[in-house]
């Protein structure tokens, strides 16, 4: 009788774990885990005999994320597959479990038999990658094994280093899924017929291996013209099933670098272009080599940059267009760097969003914000509402409505002077969650305030659904009626709002024709670099004091 494979389910749900350890358990060996922390342990009691862990996300006492940094620290356990779990189904989640090592990722609720079949499709890929580095040749592809490979390619770097050599890694996009539907035979078949097209179709091949389960590298002469693209696009195309296949190139490789460094490399690269489907070859270049380094820098000193106070909250006014006056302002992030000096918040906010630091930074800005409106109101200053931005991940927070209304509480401001800023493009994904929390914080007397409204994403089911107060019309919409002097679009949001009984505000005002077609129109408040560019706290309070001594027209012509 065959040995059970032994999986380790890390759940902190007690019906989930309980309903997972009873549809797997006539077929596997289970260990159960109530939370992280359980499972590294139970993780180092029994590494020899895991096959593969399955792996819930969003739990107390370490999360997923954080389990999979610290499995990957260990060499011993990177080995042993993980399929996350969660209910979330974004893109990001995904993108970040994966990089952080996971092998597959799996969402909620189970399909069971898709569940064992990716189980033992994972485990058996890595019984094969493990026999592979056991062998000189591999009997599947015909290519080098992985430890062959890399013998060989040292060599060549290091008996000619005259030559210029690009090295290549494929990549099959999904083929754990693909082995799910398919079945790990008609995998073995199609890897054959990739493995033979790439060495009909890559030019001036030196050596090939097989370096993972599903991965190939090749060591080829430097192509000066690149790889033939084309070729690449069609590969396996032909073949029934048929997959899509992306490369990572690193080209002219460093000879002073391991292999193992340059297929790194390639991988990044292959990371890059994942879910592009027009993308087929990734390059890690002497550009990609630098992004790649100021992302390390700036992973490196995040923290360190928050504790030291580097990150400054700058305040963008808002002004009505009926009266003129300073009616609110939305508080926006920026980081002197002491290494890379001022970094831009279009730089750094999508690399927090994907690693997960962004709900760090916010709390980080809302505390700012609260002691700010404090100052304020201690030295006498009528302070204006203060935005402040609440990213998807922040709803992941649990109680994020009593953390921010804390927040106010604790410094003495009043709800009413804190707006809450959302895109909507956040409100399909968890979409109760993120209505209940803001009904929450709607009822305690903070404004919502709908942001980036025809973005692109625009519904009017989120308009319908959620306690908006504020809608705020994105700046495309304005630089393309500004363009084409067509603002019938605009129009149309305007009344759509007015009858929904909300505000509306308009981002990305910059001249004096835009201010004066959108007063037209009706829109209430104004934001953008015609009134103000956003400020540091030791410009705003001068320009709040300002405001409340300058009134009426006479203050309004002399300004504009």
């Amino acid at each position: 009788m065959q040995e059970k494979k032994t999986i380790l389910i890390v759940e902190d749900n007690v019906m989930n774990r309980e309903i997972l350890n009873e549809l797997l358990s006539d077929d596997f060996e289970t260990l159960l885990a109530s939370n992280g922390l359980e499972g590294l342990s139970l993780m180092e009691e029994n590494y020899k005999k895991i096959s593969i862990i399955l792996l819930d996300i969003y739990m107390p006492e370490c999360n997923g994320f954080e389990f999979l940094e610290k499995k990957s620290e260990q060499s011993i356990f990177q080995a042993i597959p993980v399929i996350v779990m969660t209910a979330s189904n974004t893109i990001e989640d995904e993108i970040r479990c994966l990089k952080l090592g996971a092998s597959d990722f799996l969402s909620k609720p189970y399909n069971t038999e898709v569940m064992k079949n990716r189980i033992r499709s994972i485990i058996h890929l890595r019984e094969t990658s493990q026999v592979l580095d056991r062998l000189e040749k591999d009997t599947l592809t015909g290519l080098n094994s992985k430890e062959f490979f890399f013998h060989q390619a040292e060599e060549f770097l290091s008996k000619y280093p005259e030559q210029e050599y690009d090295l290549i890694c494929s990549d099959i996009e999904n083929f754990r899924q693909f082995n799910d539907h398919y079945g790990s035979t008609k995998g073995d078949v199609f890897l054959q017929h990739l493995a033979k097209q790439l060495n009909e179709v890559l030019p001036d091949i030196l050596l090939g291996g097989r370096v993972g389960a599903d991965i190939f590298t090749f060591l080829i002469k430097h192509q000066e013209k690149g790889l033939p693209e084309d070729k690449l696009k069609r590969i396996v195309g032909n073949e029934k099933p048929s997959a899509i296949v992306k490369f990572g190139l690193v080209p002219k490789v460093d000879h002073a670098l391991s292999i193992s460094t340059l297929i790194n490399f390639a991988r990044t690269a292959l990371k890059e272009i994942k879910g592009h489907f027009n993308n087929v070859i990734g390059v890690y270049d002497e550009e990609f080599h630098k992004k790649q380094q100021r992302i390390h820098l700036i992973e490196e000193s995040m923290l360190p940059g928050l504790q030291n106070r580097e990150f400054q909250v700058y305040y963008q006014p808002k002004h009505s267009l009926k009266d003129d006056t300073i009616v609110g302002a939305e508080a926006l992030v920026r980081w002197v760097h002491p290494q890379m000096g001022f970094v831009g918040p279009n730089i750094f906010i999508p690399l927090f969003e994907h690693n997960g630091f962004i709900t760090q930074l916010d709390m980080y800005v809302w505390e700012e914000v609260c002691r700010e409106i404090r100052h304020c109101l201690d030295i006498g200053f009528s302070i204006v509402p203060i935005s402040i931005n609440v990213s998807r991940m922040d709803f992941d927070l649990p109680n994020l409505a009593d953390i921010i209304t804390g927040l106010a509480d604790k410094y003495n401001v009043d709800h009413s002077l804190i707006h809450i800023e959302l895109t909507e493009s956040m409100c399909s994904e968890n979409p109760e969650l993120i209505f209940s929390t803001c009904k929450k914080l709607h009822d305690s007397g903070i404004t919502i305030e709908l942001d980036d409204f025809g973005s692109g994403y625009s519904s009017l089911s989120s308009l319908s659904s959620m306690n908006i107060d504020v809608m705020k019309l994105d700046v495309s919409l304005i630089r393309l009626a500004s363009k084409t002097k067509n603002y019938s679009l605009i129009r149309f949001a305007i009344m759509l709002a007015e009858s929904m009984k909300l505000k509306t505000v308009a981002e990305g005002v910059e001249t004096e024709d835009q201010a004066t077609a959108l007063r037209v129109l009706g829109c209430d408040y104004v934001q953008g670099f015609y009134f103000s560019k956003p400020m540091s706290q030791s410009d705003f309070e001068p320009y709040l004091l300002e405001f409340e001594s300058s009134k009426g027209e006479d203050y309004f012509n002399r300004i504009f």
